[in-house]
């Protein structure tokens, strides 16, 4: 018991090592995607940002409305009212409910909203999704331009070619080529398309998980059981503990995301949820596994790898019944999310000298 007790503890150490190393990785990937140069990138955050004063630097804004009155070097803009009154030196990325591009962008603009105007010159591409689109006579676009919405209009002019896709679509301006095609579909090949496009998707991600669950099953069979059997030993309470704690994460989750600070935290703790949450079908598809060989036979010499396999396959059958499949899938995952957190608590306990709960 004290030998298999320390295997276990060896085991939870070497996760936490692995997970540790990870989450550090993945922070590393993140800042080097979302802050190239720390150095060179002002972030604003408020209900109401104006930036009147020059920047030679980067700006990251989010807000409700957000004025750009003085010329910056670039910009990343999320907010409810955007206006660019002053010309941006590099590229522009934005997204908002209203956006208007007032002033000249000396590189390219990324932009979706509800409503788009642009009244300034673009020097090179123009990449916009938005329900209503419009480029005024005054704007020149260097390059090319890609347009998706509901309503397009271009008074502008285009050098390059002017592709847009949307319901209705006006040209008073001029391009050098222009691909125009209506967003109008047979909406039963659509939705056709799309649930097939979803059912190869799960099986995909559902093949991906098992591969996952072996890997974890062969790799660290102490702590994946022991999760497993307090799935088996404490359905009920498990169950309601877990959907609890998933409300309540998602909850920390969005607070954590409508913050300017706490947003890349948001992403990593994400990860990690998402991670917790697909995990818990291996768990309870091992203690499925593992009850149904109890059933037909009294011999505990079946592998582990197929308990998971068996059982993971039963659980998939269960979330594919009509109408009660959804429900069967919120149990299950509820179980195993609150019997990962059960087990950790008592691992920590243990780790640390405490006595367990």
């Amino acid at each position: 018991m004290e030998h298999k007790e320390f295997l276990f503890l060896h085991n939870i150490s070497k996760l936490k090592k692995v997970m540790m190393v990870a989450t550090l990785i993945i922070f590393i990937l993140l800042s080097s995607v979302i802050v190239p140069n720390a150095s060179a990138l002002r972030t604003f955050d408020g209900d109401f940002v104006s930036i009147d004063e020059p920047i030679d630097d980067d700006v990251f804004a989010s807000g409700g409305t957000i004025n750009i009155n003085a010329p910056i070097s670039g910009a990343i803009i999320i907010g409810g009212n955007i206006n660019v009154n002053a010309p941006i030196k590099n590229d522009l990325i934005a997204m908002g409910g209203q956006i208007y591009i007032n002033s000249d962008i000396g590189g390219k603009i990324v932009v979706a909203g509800g409503n788009v105007n642009i009244k300034g010159n673009i020097s090179t591409n123009a990449v916009i999704a938005a329900g209503n689109v419009q480029i005024h006579s005054p704007s020149n676009i260097g390059r090319d331009a890609a347009i998706a919405g509901g309503n397009i209009i271009n008074e502008g002019k285009i050098a390059g070619n002017l592709t847009v896709r949307g319901d209705n679509f006006e040209n008073r301006g001029t391009a050098s080529n222009v691909d125009f095609e209506s967003s109008e579909f047979d909406t039963k090949d659509f939705a056709k398309g799309i649930e097939e496009f979803f059912r190869i998707s799960r099986i995909i991600m559902a093949v991906g998980l098992l591969i996952v669950g072996i890997l974890l099953v062969r790799t660290f069979p102490i702590p994946f059981k022991a999760v497993a059997d307090e799935v088996r030993d404490s359905p009920l309470r498990d169950t309601v503990f877990g959907f609890a704690m998933i409300i309540a994460s998602v909850i920390l989750l969005f607070i954590l995301a409508i913050s300017l600070i706490g947003f890349p935290l948001a992403m990593i703790l994400g990860m990690g949820f998402l991670t917790a949450l697909m995990l818990s079908i291996l768990f309870v598809s091992y203690s499925l596994g593992n009850k149904t060989f109890s059933m037909i036979r009294k011999q505990k010499n079946t592998g582990n790898t197929v308990v998971l396999i068996v059982g993971f396959i039963i659980l998939q059958l269960l979330f594919n019944i009509p109408y009660a499949g959804w429900l069967i899938n919120i149990i299950a995952v509820s179980l195993g999310f609150g019997a990962l957190l059960y087990s950790l608590n008592q691992n920590w306990n243990r780790l640390t000298g405490k006595e367990n709960v």
